[in-house]
């Protein structure tokens, strides 16, 4: 932590998606690493990645994972449940009621496991939420909608839940930003990964060009595919050099100062941080000081997205984030 009424650091146990799927760690012996390594105590859990039995939960896991807590001394501070309406494959979405309802089930489950805020995702439209903020209030918890690239600030549907969230003025809703919608450069371990995919020198060139456009990045990315195609590169390099859109996207930094105010929680997503405490693609000595400054006391947990490319060791990789944030707060 950086004070007791500063911002705080933790980890979501989303870093370690590597040694979790390669089932180095289960549920309990992740969280004692985390707390061993001392890069607690704020903790977020992914809800159907971690929890069997989620979106539901029983009281006999509840309890479980109550004394588990106890035994590490972490701090449960964000449950990250999902917004689908696709819940299996082949059958059709679920409507309105029912979408409602599924929130409300993850929720309680948010609620009876001890966590104060659950992250949420724009695929909740916001015309449900009216039907979903007094139920959170009534739970006594947080529902953050995560800003995850390719938004950012000033992105129409972030606009669309900021007037929803001005009529409400509900505490029961809030932001959490995540920090790959403000990149500045593509990670060079994401450049590195495509090249040992196949990708030509050529590509990568005129994707980062491409890339620092301004623009959609779903429309970057068909401007990229389309002429990269017509100069004969391979569709499955293109594919490769494409995850720099959908991951991360190149939005000014300063813009998260809009939403500061309401912000509850922090996904300081990051991709690789080097020697130096320098993070691969995101001006953290920009943006941590918008939120420190302007009066955020709550978590930025670590989140290393690397894994989806790389396989360094999270753990080492989650260390010097924190690390480096602990540096720029105090500064």
């Amino acid at each position: 932590m950086t004070s007791a009424t500063g911002p705080q650091v933790g980890v979501t146990l989303y870093s370690f998606t590597n040694e979790w799927l390669s089932r180095q760690f289960d549920l309990p012996g992740l969280l004692h690493e985390v707390a061993k390594r001392g890069l607690g105590p704020n903790i977020e859990i992914i809800g159907f990645q971690s929890l069997k039995e989620f979106p539901d939960i029983s009281d006999d896991f509840a309890a479980r994972f109550k004394d588990l807590i106890a035994e590490t001394g972490l701090n449960p501070t964000s449950l990250a449940i999902n917004s689908d309406r696709f819940l299996k494959p082949g059958q059709q979405p679920i409507d309105d009621a029912t979408l409602v309802e599924y929130h409300k089930r993850q929720l309680r489950s948010a609620a009876k496991l001890g966590f104060p805020v659950a992250r949420s995702q724009f695929a909740l439209p916001v015309h449900l939420l009216p039907e979903i903020a007094p139920y959170a209030e009534e739970l006594g918890i947080v529902m953050g909608v995560e800003v995850h690239a390719p938004m950012w600030a000033g992105h129409p549907a972030v606009q669309a839940y900021g007037e929803m969230y001005d009529k409400l003025n509900s505490p029961a809703l809030g932001w959490i930003p995540d920090f790959g919608g403000t990149a500045s450069r593509i990670p060079a371990s994401m450049l590195d990964a495509a090249r040992r995919a196949g990708a030509k020198e050529s590509l990568l060139d005129m994707l980062k060009e491409i890339w620092l456009e301004p623009g959609m990045s779903h429309e970057k990315a068909g401007k990229l595919r389309e002429k990269a195609l017509a100069d004969g590169h391979a569709p499955a390099h293109i594919q490769a050099a494409s995850l720099a859109f959908f991951i991360l996207a190149n939005n000014d930094p300063k813009s998260w100062a809009a939403l500061v105010d309401r912000t509850v929680h922090i996904h300081g997503k990051f991709y690789g941080v080097d020697d130096d405490g320098v993070e691969e693609a995101i001006d953290y000595e920009t943006i941590l000081p918008l939120f420190r400054d302007g009066g955020f006391t709550g978590t930025i947990v670590s989140e290393w997205e690397g894994h989806a490319y790389d396989t360094r060791d999270a753990f080492e990789q989650v260390r010097r984030h924190q690390a480096m944030c602990r540096r720029i707060l105090a500064s």
